[in-house]
């Protein structure tokens, strides 16, 4: 007889494979000349020889082929695979399926058909013995039966464990791509890393993503990765695009089953497999996401499984920038003419407005101004602060400006102004919100202010830098008959007002804030050198470039009488 040879999985895994033991036991229980146990490794594999062992060359090949399996076959993997029941075979000569041992037969069969709890075919044992005069017997299919069972539950606890590690990889993978794309709320940067992030957790080599308008039934490419611009009109007629937005459900392409569109497209982009999933919240349909890779088969179900979960939490991370983005067209609009992105031009006066909302923010609550009164021989310049954010507070910004720029054409006193918007605000304004302001009135050589709970603006000048006035008032809309008082202060010629919101002085780096100092020690610097436009914008990127983000509002604004 040949010298005895393992299969490679027996020899891979006879440490450690408890199949590969398996077949070590029933070695030892049954003396076979060949055993196979058949099956998958892993969850959706090709069948395969998991472990074995064979006595002879021709036998392995006779139960583990170097082909793939098929019930049409005459062999006796596919005996084994098609049983029903457990077989015994006590001559090969009374059985047809005797492919690859031929002249063997007098040789005896065991098949025993491997089954999950749930009843599902998993695969089989087969066991052979060819030695005259003993062929395998009940007692010995006793024990492959036993054997069989405790191998269909090793390969169901291989398989747990193999769908456990893929979908904490899944996971891991969806869940970087998920922080990375919700890491902005810009519309288009959310676009872009959709398609980034789907090309990286599928392996795919191109991506794409059309948003879908319901109107025209029109796909609109708004990002890729590697796409040609040449897609051509995609409507939701066009190939597996369309069928993704009419049904909802995702689908994979290949270019042997593609034609019409999708063959044209292939064959365009060198595309040999295109995944689509869809990207929905309940009824609506956002758009499509698209990858493709070169190699028909480059993608395959878990990619199209990855692709469709990337979709599904994607479309939370779109559907918050089309929010914010519509947010911020309604802020916009509120606020347009009340907080103007730049101050008019006032003769004898050089002006700087900087102005940026916090971080992920469509507006702030900011209330910033300058404009000519008592006909325009003086200069009303007003800073302030709503408290809160988002569209809300922009409206109450645009009322609060609106209140006060009117009241300052019929009087001159700042406290006045600002004692009349309070009593006009606490009707108006939401039970937890106020209003900080400050307001002065310049005239030639002074400056007339009031101050209602606001941060005391900067004078800057040959001299150095000073605060304007004492400590500030109550905040508008908190107390009904507040009565506010006003304050003088020489200016002369050349000196710059720099007035600010608190988003300067708050901004952090490593929990540090900014401060009031720094803020003043920067302002003295460049007050001397830079004009006001120049001055507002560098302290602005000075300020940015030192935290680690600007958290809150942030306005500065800046008033020099020309010389």
């Amino acid at each position: 007889m040949t010298q005895p040879t393992i299969s490679p999985a027996l020899e891979a895994h006879a440490s450690d494979d408890p199949l590969a033991k398996l077949v070590g036991h029933l070695r030892v229980l049954v003396e076979p000349d060949a055993v196979a146990l058949i099956g998958r490794r892993t969850p959706g594999s090709e069948t395969e020889t998991l472990a074995g062992w064979y006595a002879a060359a021709d036998l392995r090949e006779a139960l583990a082929p170097r082909r793939p399996f098929g019930r049409g076959r005459p062999g006796l993997a596919e005996l084994a695979l098609g049983a029903e029941e457990s077989l015994l075979v006590s001559s090969l000569a009374d059985t047809a399926t005797a492919a690859g041992l031929e002249g063997r037969e007098a040789a005896s069969l065991i098949a025993c058909p491997l089954r999950a709890a749930t009843g599902e075919a998993l695969g089989a044992l087969v066991v052979v013995r060819e030695r005259a005069g003993r062929p395998l017997s009940e007692p010995d299919l006793r024990v492959a039966e036993v054997v069989a069972a405790l191998a269909a539950s090793a390969i169901e606890r291989s398989e747990g464990a193999a769908a456990d590690e893929r979908d904490r990889r899944f996971e891991l993978a969806l869940g970087r791509a998920a922080e990375a794309i919700s890491s902005s709320l810009e519309l288009d940067a959310v676009y872009q890393r959709v398609v980034e992030q789907a090309a990286a957790v599928t392996g795919a080599q191109r991506a794409l993503l059309t948003r879908f308008n319901a109107r025209s039934g029109e796909l609109l490419a708004v990002a890729r990765v590697d796409f040609s611009d040449e897609l051509g009109e995609l409507t939701i007629d066009s190939g597996s695009f369309g069928n993704v937005a009419r049904t909802r459900a995702p689908l994979l392409r290949r270019r042997g089953e593609a034609d019409g569109f999708d063959l044209g497209l292939m064959e365009r982009e060198d595309i040999g497999a295109l995944l689509h999933a869809p990207i929905v919240i309940g009824p609506r349909l956002y758009g499509v996401l698209t990858v493709a890779h070169r190699d028909a088969e480059g993608l395959g179900p878990d990619e199209l499984e990855l692709l469709e979960r990337l979709a599904r939490s994607s479309a939370a991370a779109v559907a918050n920038a089309i929010d914010f983005e519509r947010e911020r067209r309604i802020a916009r609009a509120l606020t347009l003419g009340f907080l103007p992105a730049s101050l008019p031009d006032l003769p004898g006066y050089e002006t700087g407005l900087a102005y940026a909302p916090a971080e992920n923010e469509p507006t702030g609550g900011d209330v910033y101004g300058a404009w000519p009164v008592a006909g325009g021989s003086r200069l009303a310049l007003l800073i302030g602060d709503v408290a809160g954010k988002g569209v809300e507070t922009a409206a109450l910004s645009s009322m609060v400006r609106f209140f006060i720029e009117a009241r300052s054409w019929d009087t001159s006193c700042p406290a006045q102004v600002l004692g009349q918007t309070n009593e006009m605000l606490l009707g108006r304004l939401p039970r937890d919100s106020f209003v900080t302001a400050f307001l002065a009135i310049i005239s030639e050589d002074e400056l007339c202010f009031a101050n209602a709970g606001h941060l005391q603006p900067l004078v800057a000048g040959p001299g150095g830098v000073r605060q304007i006035g004492a400590e500030p008032g109550l905040p508008l809309g908190v107390a009904e008959g507040h009565e506010y008082r006003y304050g003088t202060q020489p200016l002369a010629r050349g000196e710059l007002v720099f007035a600010y919101t608190d988003g300067l002085i708050e901004a952090r780096r490593s929990g540090e804030m900014f401060g009031a100092e720094r803020l003043t020690a920067l302002v003295g610097s460049l007050a001397g050198s830079l004009a006001p436009a120049e001055l507002v914008r560098t302290v602005h990127e000075e300020v940015s470039a030192w935290a680690d983000r600007l958290a809150d509002d942030a306005v500065a604004l800046a008033v020099r009488r020309t010389p």
